[in-house]
């Protein structure tokens, strides 16, 4: 039977507080294991290769996996990100691509991203294409053509992103619940984040932000359906779901710059309710 590991992101662990307060890198790591997340995901270009090679034996220490998110300029950029990744003694269970060129001509973006999976799969690397604002999947139309493109590519949807730069309003119309379906038939991997029309994060569990959790709950519900529909009840594969609370600019500050809300908390409710979703999903 199929499962669901949830992971939690590196860059979700940060404060960025008022006061500088920081844990250490290894301190993260012991907490991410205590509260039972699968794995860890980095982020390559925001996060140096020194810091993801320094994680590397606490995260063998603490049996946890590995999922990267790479923001890739070209091929030889990411001929660079392959080579790093293989040199790692965890292999990433992916890498969900960011890319770096500007949506203009679909077929152009389609040839790349073709170079790009070409390049992981001789290294025996998943690579997959994250809906993502200010990068080649900055729009969900575009990225439905490309998809389209290249009917092998698989996605990391992380709707945030999708939901802002759309700017869809409740009740979803028509053609939008059309759109995200249509997204959701190859989302392969989610990240965990919940936003409003107007913002890419907002508090969740506040009693005025109910309906867009609800939302995102329904994406979330559908997208492993369509998971489980596409690798088999029979299959012994695990889909993957990155709780992925970023700290301030994305987490909403009030005028002493200190968040409105407690993340690792909300981490940890995204990841019961990410859970609870799979379960019902795979009845």
């Amino acid at each position: 039977m199929p499962k669901l590991d949830v992971f939690q992101s590196m860059w979700a662990m940060e404060y960025k507080r008022p006061d500088g307060f920081e844990l250490s890198l290894e301190e993260k790591i012991k907490k991410i294991s205590a509260a039972g997340f699968k794995g860890v995901s980095f982020d390559i270009g925001y996060h140096t290769l020194d810091v993801i090679s320094e994680a590397m034996p606490l995260m063998q220490e603490h049996g946890l996996d590995l999922v990267y998110n790479a923001f890739v300029k070209n091929s030889a950029h990411y001929a660079d990100i392959i080579e790093f990744a293989s040199s790692q003694p965890i292999k990433p269970r992916f890498i969900a691509i960011i890319g770096q060129v500007e949506a203009w001509n679909v077929e152009q973006i389609s040839a790349i991203t073709k170079e790009w999976m070409a390049i992981s799969e001789k290294a025996g690397i998943t690579s997959l294409v994250e809906i993502h604002r200010n990068c080649m999947t900055n729009d969900l139309l575009f990225t439905l053509q490309l998809m389209e493109q290249v009917p092998e590519l698989l996605m990391v949807a992380d709707l945030s992103h999708t939901l802002v730069n759309q700017e869809y309003y409740l009740p979803l119309h028509d053609l939008a619940n059309q759109r995200i379906s249509e997204f959701l038939t190859r989302a392969e991997a989610f990240h965990g984040r919940v936003g409003s029309r107007e913002q890419v994060q907002i508090p969740f569990l506040f009693p005025q932000n109910k309906p867009w959790f609800e939302l995102f709950q329904q994406w979330w519900s559908e997208g492993f359906d369509n998971w489980i529909s596409r690798h088999g009840k029979e299959s012994q594969d695990a889909c993957v779901f990155v709780c992925e609370l970023g700290p301030p600019v994305y987490a909403i500050t009030a005028a002493d710059g200190e968040e409105l809300s407690d993340r690792w908390q909300e981490a940890l409710v995204m990841k019961e309710t990410a859970e609870q979703l799979w379960q019902r999903a795979i009845k």
